[in-house]
């Protein structure tokens, strides 16, 4: 409402039942002409003339309050006097407009002469210009396109007096135009949001087309950035590669055919630990990048992660087009994760019958290795790993792909909760690359894992006995607490039995056995346990021992004197002798598996 104290020398009058009817009727026309308008630009339009042509007001603007040039500036303008164009006009000094004033009170203002006041001199001689005195000016409750402040102004040609029906006209005819921009402003982000839908949807649309083209790659790529924020990367553990655009690529250094970084591969697979998305920091040759990454999965298996470099707060459509794009993404996956998969059925069926000494017919068995593109006719190895628990088949093909890099041509399966490779041997010295894809593997795989490598097998025939081999092996391996690689040994029914039996147990039968100094690092104590071990070796024969040992009789003697009275060892009683001689090779065999 006007604030009629506000307005000096303004006189407001009543008007009788028919004027009243005749204004109804003009705002009735009013918002129709503005309700059938298509946007806000033919609103204003149609307010600035349709007030002119049912009221008194002969001119009739819109104006905006550009703050950062200081300028009002007029955007449309009915005023069939001087012309509608604006195009020469850039505004006026804001400081010289009541335009400011009227925004800073939140309420109209009326000028009873704006031609005769001083109070706004800019204002004041752009009335005389164009021949125009009474004026009043309402706020409106919405900005423009570009976030500046509206003000609605009408002018008469005459000085008027108004009444308390005019005033409440004008202050109608605002609010019906506040609440008309802001029905075609959702409207047009409505229409913005069907537009940008349905540009996702043919994104999404065109990427799965191309999920499955071997040689549409660089295609896909391209139209995953029109899905995903800018500098996007998206690792395929099945493959142990990267996707990403090269016309955008990502702020860190990878390469598409190149091994990933560790940090890269880390921070993927522990994606699948977090469940939904989380923010990393990844160094890649000591830059680091902050990242949103979030899982990739098919048929609930971790595949790969999709990671996006500083991209801030998604939005909703933003969401929306990523989810889109993800789902492109795993269909792209799973091409090589359905190869891994169909190709992992075939190759457990091989290793299992490998494995179970099933020879009837060798043919046969070359043949389905060949069909692998594996050549049994050559030396081959085996490696097996175990991990303690099942891996996934993600995790399963990311590891083949690391050994297939690392030593070659192989086959795998996991039997037991243990993966086994088959590799064949091809004469290079294995023991570089098995540190070189421990550091690998151990990015997949938990702490306590430990890996055996078996001696070359020149006939596939003998895998049978090197897999029992690595088995007992890993027993033994795991029995001792070991991780990491065990070199395999043929270790005998009793060192079996040994494996068999509790950690716990074995600590404690070494505990009781020996005194607590003889079981440290030190080389006093690595000396004793020698000296004990070669006089029980011998059968207490000091002679042969001392031999043995390389020192004098006189210096065997002592130095079981010494034991026995710092310790307490009793070396005549043949049952504490063979505990004693029991507890050192337990304790040379844990050493031996320490990696």
């Amino acid at each position: 409402m006007f604030d009629r104290d506000q307005q000096q020398g303004w006189t407001v009058k009543t008007r009788d039942t028919p004027a009243i009817a005749a204004h109804f009727r003009n705002i009735s026309e009013l918002a129709r002409l503005i309700d059938g308008s298509q946007d806000a630009d033919e609103s204003y339009r149609l307010l600035t003339q349709g007030v002119c042509d049912h009221s008194r007001w002969d001119i009739s603007s819109i104006q905006v309050l550009d703050l950062e040039a200081g300028l009002a500036i007029p955007i449309v303008r009915h005023d069939p006097f001087n012309g509608h164009s604006l195009k020469n006009i850039v505004g006026w000094d804001a400081s010289r407009s009541p335009v400011v004033q009227v925004l800073k009170d939140g309420a109209p203002l009326l000028i009873p002469d704006a031609a005769a006041q001083d109070l706004y001199p800019g204002f004041r001689d752009d009335a005389r210009k164009r021949n125009y005195h009474t004026t009043a000016m309402i706020p409106l409750g919405v900005h423009d396109s570009e976030g500046r402040p509206m003000v609605y102004s009408v002018a008469s040609r005459e000085v008027l007096e108004l009444d308390e029906v005019e005033i409440e006209f004008l202050n109608c005819v605002a609010d019906l135009a506040t609440i008309a921009v802001r029905k075609l402003r959702r409207l047009e982000e409505e229409r913005a949001r069907a537009g940008r839908m349905r540009a996702i949807l043919e994104n999404m649309t065109a990427s799965l087309s191309h999920a499955l083209d071997t040689d549409a790659e660089s295609s896909l790529a391209s139209g995953f950035s029109s899905l995903f924020p800018a500098g996007w990367l998206a690792v395929d553990l099945t493959t142990g590669r990267a996707l990403f655009d090269t016309n955008a690529p990502p702020p860190i250094a990878v390469e598409i055919s190149q091994r990933l970084p560790d940090g890269v591969v880390s921070a993927a697979l522990n994606a699948r630990r977090e469940g939904g998305e989380a923010q990393v920091d990844l160094t890649v040759d000591g830059h680091t990048s902050h990242a949103q990454v979030s899982p990739l999965k098919i048929d609930n298996t971790h595949v790969g992660a999709l990671f996006f470099f500083d991209a801030g707060t998604l939005g909703g459509d933003e969401q929306i087009a990523a989810q889109a794009g993800r789902l492109a993404l795993s269909a792209f996956i799973l091409r090589s994760f359905s190869e891994f998969r169909s190709r992992r059925v075939t190759a457990r069926k091989l290793i299992m019958r490998l494995l179970d000494g099933d020879m009837r017919d060798a043919d046969e068995i070359l043949d389905e290795a060949h069909q692998l593109d594996f050549d049994l006719g050559r030396a081959c190895r085996l490696l097996v790993i175990q991990p303690g628990e099942p891996v996934d088949d993600g995790t399963h093909s990311f590891l083949q792909r690391s050994v297939q890099s690392v030593f070659g041509q192989t086959i795998s399966c996991q039997i037991g909760g243990r993966l086994v490779f088959v590799l064949v041997q091809d004469g290079a010295d294995f023991k570089p690359r098995q540190t070189q894809f421990l550091t690998r593997a151990r990015l997949l795989l938990p702490p306590s894992t430990i890996l055996v490598l078996s001696e070359p097998q020149e006939r596939f025939e003998t895998l049978a006995k090197a897999y029992q081999t690595c088995l007992n092996t890993l027993n033994v391996g795991q029995a001792m607490g070991a991780t990491g690689w065990i070199t395999p040994v043929n270790i005998g029914e009793v060192t079996s039995l040994m494996a068999a039996v509790d950690l716990g147990q074995l600590s404690s039968f070494v505990e009781n056995a020996l005194p607590e100094p003889l079981q440290t690092n030190s080389r006093k104590a690595a000396t004793a346990l020698e000296t004990i071990e070669a006089f029980l070796r011998t059968g207490r024969r000091y002679g042969e021992a001392s031999e043995q040992l390389g020192i004098h009789v006189s210096t065997l003697r002592y130095r079981l004197e010494q034991l026995s009275e710092l310790y307490g060892l009793n070396f005549s009683d043949p049952e504490i002798c063979f505990e004693f001689e029991l507890a050192i090779r337990l304790i040379k065999l844990r050493n031996s598996y320490k990696t």
